[in-house]
């Protein structure tokens, strides 16, 4: 459905090409990557294109075993190593998995933590001018990536000046929730659905819960937000035959 990412690895830097039926020609075609519009937990099957996933293409390279460069902090601290280091592949999935395991992100039938749609809402993208009001200690990161310093010789012509930028800033949902009183664990009286005890990101099941029920409370932690902060959280799955 969407490009996802984690640990320094993104869906898109490796798929080729997606399989798809469509819902509005019934035809059965090949959509190469170039045509999918990856984007951060998007794509053109989230923005309007209806129709069945049936299979994906992925070219993977060969390193002999040994994985690219360890991009990610938490995964590099996890196996022990700086940044920038290779290590054997089997070594990168077991921390992988085990990370996952620990934000209940690995099924596993006796831990209802893991009986969720999934990180529930995305990462919200504001103005800097919405992002310099809230907490300094908030998580943020800017959208556009730095400009690249330009070394000119002496008494050559001046460079020219970077391209503008959006000035658009990511938050972390995750920050936004817990610090808007939504602590994990947190559900709505009589309710079968309930916050991750791992992280507040996930909502989950924990064995009676309703599709309503999963929305009531999504609706209640997006409210809890939006007044703390002034942010609208905007859920990641998609909903179907109810509102949000």
């Amino acid at each position: 459905m969407q490009n996802i990412g984690a640990y320094g690895q993104e869906v898109s830097s490796t798929v080729v090409s997606v399989d798809f039926v469509d819902a509005e020609t019934g035809e059965f075609v090949r959509v190469p990557a170039a045509n999918l519009g990856l984007g951060y937990r998007t794509s053109v099957f989230k923005e309007g294109r209806e129709g069945v996933v049936t299979a994906v293409e992925f070219a993977l390279r060969d390193e002999g075993g040994v994985s690219e460069q360890v991009a990610y902090p938490q995964l590099a601290g996890a196996l022990g190593v700086d940044l920038g280091a290779r290590v054997p592949v089997a070594e990168v999935r077991s921390s992988v998995l085990a990370l996952r395991s620990s934000k209940g992100m690995v099924l596993d039938a006796d831990d209802r933590d893991t009986w969720s749609s999934g990180s529930f809402f995305t990462n919200p993208v504001v103005s800097r001018g919405a992002a310099s009001v809230l907490p300094l200690d908030a998580p943020r990161w800017p959208v556009d990536p730095e400009p690249q310093d330009v070394v000119v010789p002496l008494g050559d012509a001046p460079a020219p000046p970077p391209a503008p930028t959006s000035g658009a800033v990511k938050l972390s949902a995750a920050w936004l929730i817990e610090h808007a009183g939504v602590s994990r664990g947190f559900r709505l009286p009589g309710s079968g659905a309930a916050v991750s005890t791992k992280h507040t990101l996930a909502l989950t099941n924990r064995g009676s819960a309703s599709a309503s029920d999963v929305v009531e409370l999504a609706r209640f932690v997006q409210q809890r937000v939006s007044a703390e902060f002034g942010v609208l959280l905007r859920p990641e799955p998609v909903l179907l035959g109810l509102d949000l």
